[in-house]
């Protein structure tokens, strides 16, 4: 409860169970709806690939990828690929980030990967993503998700460290940083997230007053 008497919203959501998704607010206080991807969104899930700029495309492919192979697609989305998880973020409609794990063979780690749109990059849409994928990530028993992440992708690497979870990174041979969140180590999570979720209501306030 904030020092005005307003309820938080519950405890981070687990996205595993089919509700449709539920609605977050962004640091600017804009309402944003957070969901697992249908097949019935590879439209627009194509789309929004084609209108990343190039820097964010180079930071999601490591390369400029001018279209996404169909079957990476809807691999992506088919609900029925049970080692691959994506939920997507929209505002209005508009699909604005994409957030996802693909399970390791050793079906006790994850890799995460996320993609902004350029025009809503730094209000917090990776960070509410990655605070749902772990939500669903430990629902499934799993102790580790990674991330390898570009050097000079500051924007990402700031979200890893600030999201409030147990988190080691270092820089391998190949000059990308390997990022490993331990799931099962104490962690602040709910508190960062307690702390978001009332900036971000503040802000709300502020708009609406």
């Amino acid at each position: 409860m904030d020092a005005d008497g307003t309820a938080l919203d519950a405890p981070i959501r687990d996205l595993a169970a089919p509700d449709g998704g539920h609605d977050e607010l962004l640091i600017n206080g804009r309402q944003i709806h957070i969901a697992p991807a249908q097949l019935a969104d590879l439209d627009r899930l194509r789309s929004f690939y084609q209108h990343l700029s190039d820097t964010s495309t180079y930071f999601r492919f490591f390369g400029i990828r001018r279209s996404i192979p169909e079957r990476e697609l809807r691999e992506a989305l088919d609900p029925e690929v049970d080692r691959h998880v994506t939920l997507l973020a929209t505002i209005d409609g508009e699909l604005v980030g994409i957030g996802e794990f693909i399970v390791a063979p050793s079906d006790d780690e994850a890799e995460v990967a996320f993609a902004v749109s350029d025009d809503h990059q730094g209000e917090g849409v990776a960070t509410l993503l990655l605070e749902n994928l772990v939500a669903i990530a430990r629902r499934r028993n799993l102790s580790v998700l990674t991330a390898v992440v570009l050097p000079d992708n500051a924007q990402m690497l700031l979200v890893f460290r600030t999201v409030g979870l147990s988190e080691q990174a270092r820089l391998d041979d190949d000059c990308v940083v390997e990022v490993r969140f331990d799931l099962r180590a104490p962690d602040e999570l709910q508190k960062r997230s307690d702390e978001r979720r009332l900036n971000a209501m503040r802000h709300a306030r502020v708009q609406s007053g």
